[in-house]
C-alpha cells in the first residue's frame, strides 16, 4: 500500500514507540486532513505509560516536510510496519518501530542476521574473535548486525568487511549523521561495500541516552541468533541480550568472554545456560546447518622471508587476513 509520506512522517513523529498502534491508525487515514483525529485517536488509546506531549498537527505536518528533505538528500529509504517488505522478524518482536530507516542495500528477508556485540573496552583476545566471528559469517553470507560503537562492534564490522560481506550498523541517532563521529568513516565503508546503516529515529537527530536501549531491541530483532563476545557486570550489550532472550532468539557467549576482569557478564550469561562458542561452526551445529560453512584458521605469523613472501600472496589473494596482532587465514567451505 502507497501512503502519503507527509502522512506517515507526521504519524510516526507522535511520542512513543507504540508501532502497531500508529499502524492501526495510519490504516484509518485517507490524507493529511484526516491527521487531526488522528492525533486525538493516539491520545485516546496510548499507553498510559507513554509520556511526551503531542505537538498541533501543523507542527508535526511542518517538522515532516524537514524530514523528507533530509530523507532525499541522504539518499534514506524506509520499510513500513505491516507491508511485505519490512523485516519479518522485526515486526514479530513485541513493539516493532512503524518506520525502519535505511542507508544503503539491506537484504531484509533474504537470510538470517547474526548480533554480535559487546562491551567498548575489550580484552585483545576478545577484539581478534569478533573480528574472526564477523569475518566467518561475511564469508557465509550471513549478515553480521552490531551497533558501530567502539570496541567490540567496530572489530565485528571490519571483520565482515574484509568479508565483503554485508554488515548493518544498527544506529541509536539519525541515519544522516553516524555516531561515534570517528567512525564516520567506517560507516561510509559499511555503505560503500553493499551494508546498511539501520534505525528508527528520525534524521537530523543526535542519539540519546534513552535511545540506546531502544536500538539494542531492533538489534536483535533484526537477528536470528545474538553472539555476546565479551561484557562486564552493566554492559549495554548485556541489554541486547535480554532483548534476545525476550524475543526467542539463541543467545551464545564467545569463548575469550569468560577471562579478564571486563567478563564478568558474558561469566554470568555462560553460568545461566548460554552456550560458549568459538567459531561459526558451533552456531551452525546448533542451528542444524553443516554445509558451506567457512574454515578461517588462527595460524601463526611468518616464521621467515618464505612465509612472508607466501603469506603476502595470500593476503593479496583475499585469503589471509592480519588483525590485532592475529593471523586468520580462510581455508574455505
Amino acid at each position: 500500500m502507497t501512503h502519503n509520506p507527509l502522512l506517515l512522517s507526521a504519524l510516526n513523529r507522535l511520542p512513543g514507540h507504540n508501532g502497531w498502534l500508529k499502524h492501526s491508525i495510519l490504516s484509518s487515514c485517507r490524507d493529511v486532513k484526516d491527521l487531526p483525529e488522528a492525533i486525538f485517536e493516539y491520545k485516546s488509546k496510548r499507553p498510559l505509560r507513554s509520556k511526551g506531549r503531542i505537538q498541533e498537527a501543523d507542527r508535526l505536518l511542518r517538522e515532516a516536510e524537514t524530514e523528507i528533505r533530509r530523507l532525499n538528500y541522504y539518499r534514506i529509504g524506509y520499510k513500513v510496519l505491516g507491508e511485505s517488505d519490512y523485516p519479518a522478524s522485526l515486526a514479530l518482536i513485541e513493539d516493532p518501530p512503524l518506520l525502519l530507516y535505511y542507508r544503503g542495500i539491506p537484504a531484509f528477508n533474504r537470510k538470517p542476521g547474526i548480533a554480535i556485540v559487546g562491551t567498548r573496552r575489550p580484552s585483545g583476545s576478545a577484539m581478534r574473535q569478533a573480528y574472526k566471528l564477523g569475518l566467518e559469517f561475511s564469508l557465509a553470507d550471513y549478515p553480521v548486525v552490531s551497533g558501530l560503537a567502539f570496541g567490540i562492534d567496530r572489530a565485528v564490522h571490519e571483520g565482515a568487511l574484509d568479508g565483503c560481506g554485508a554488515t548493518w550498523a544498527v544506529l541509536a541517532g539519525g541515519l544522516d549523521r553516524p555516531s561515534p563521529l570517528s567512525h564516520r568513516r567506517l560507516a561510509s565503508k559499511i555503505l560503500d561495500n553493499g551494508g546498511a546503516l539501520i534505525g528508527e529515529i528520525t534524521p537530523g537527530t543526535y542519539p540519546a541516552k534513552y535511545a540506546f536501549p531502544r536500538r539494542n531491541r531492533i538489534l536483535s530483532g533484526l537477528s536470528r541468533g545474538c553472539i555476546v563476545v565479551q561484557a562486564p557486570t552493566g554492559s549495554g550489550a548485556l541489554i541486547t541480550a535480554d532483548f534476545a532472550l525476550d524475543q526467542n532468539r539463541d543467545l551464545y557467549v564467545a569463548s575469550s568472554g569468560l577471562e579478564g576482569a571486563s567478563s564478568g557478564g558474558t561469566r554470568n550469561l555462560e553460568r545461566q545456560g548460554a552456550p560458549v562458542i568459538s567459531g561459526i561452526s558451533d552456531v551452525m551445529r546448533d542451528w542444524g546447518r553443516f554445509m558451506d560453512i567457512p574454515a578461517v584458521d588462527n595460524i601463526p605469523g611468518p616464521g621467515g622471508s618464505d612465509d612472508l613472501a607466501r603469506m603476502m600472496k595470500m593476503e593479496l589473494d583475499g585469503r589471509l587476513h592480519r588483525y590485532m596482532g592475529g593471523w586468520f587465514e580462510y581455508r574455505g567451505a
